[in-house]
């Protein structure tokens, strides 16, 4: 297995508490979560993001005028559906006994720069033609595999985070 015994144990034991509050006052106060990312200029394209007691730094490359001290925000939108996919595979993996000796995903995908020109004429910026392919390295059997990662790309929430429509509420404050 490769999670320990107490991560399994831990989602297991959410998982059973989800399916039994589901939606409704007990289950909203446990499992809906506000997440807050802070951002701040480094220097020139040098950004740095603030998340819980951890920073995470983005750049662009030199060749777009920024300094290369990190990937750039698009490059770590890929890296969190990766790793998401990634962690969520690993669990239901490890709910479902499947013995595993390795689990890696890729994920790619297609961005157009053109579409800041004007959004109206390109589509919108962002990507677009996401492939996964992922790394299983198992003997279990490789239909139950499949059936398993059908229900990962299913419940991923970086997944399902892109692939929704969203409302983004802005308010701007000056000092």
């Amino acid at each position: 297995m490769l999670l320990t015994k107490e991560t399994v144990e831990a989602y297991a034991d959410r998982a059973r508490k989800m399916e039994k509050y589901k939606v409704g006052e007990i289950g909203d106060k446990l499992y809906i979560t506000k997440m807050v990312a802070f951002s701040e200029q480094v220097n020139n394209l040098h950004v740095r993001a603030k998340i819980r007691d951890f920073e995470v730094d983005n750049d662009e490359p030199k060749d777009l005028g920024g300094m290369d001290k990190g990937p750039c925000p698009l490059e770590c939108l890929l890296a969190a559906i990766a790793n998401c996919l990634e962690q969520t595979a690993l669990l239901y993996f490890s709910f479902f006994k499947v013995k595993l000796k390795s689990v890696k995903v890729k994920v790619e995908a297609i961005h157009d720069v053109r579409s800041s020109l004007n959004p109206k004429e390109i589509p919108l910026p962002g990507f677009k033609d996401f492939k996964i392919t992922w790394f299983i390295d198992s003997n279990d059997d490789p239909k139950k595999i499949e059936r398993i990662l059908d229900k990962v790309k299913d419940i991923c929430p970086v997944k399902g985070t892109v692939t929704r429509t969203h409302n983004f509420v802005e308010e701007i404050t000056f000092p």
